[in-house]
């Protein structure tokens, strides 16, 4: 359960990663863009210990807010 829990936790991490680098620099043009680096690193390095965090100390957290869908309560 773990096993699958983590792995989907890199996949939307690393797309997250991918989408807002290419939000980021296609309109740039440029790799080389000091700001949109900065921006990532400030975004997705605590992203990344709190993931880590949720992992060790509470799975269900981490299991809950990977799920896209809330549930509306009619």
């Amino acid at each position: 359960m773990q096993g699958k829990l983590l792995m989907q936790a890199v996949i939307k991490f690393l797309f997250g990663i991918v989408l807002v680098g290419a939000l980021l620099f296609l309109p740039a043009g440029a790799l080389a863009y000091f700001n949109g680096w900065l921006l990532m690193g400030i975004l997705f390095v605590p992203m990344f210990l709190a993931g880590i965090a949720m992992l060790c100390k509470n799975p269900e957290l981490l299991k809950k807010r990977l799920q896209a869908k809330e549930k509306e309560k009619e």
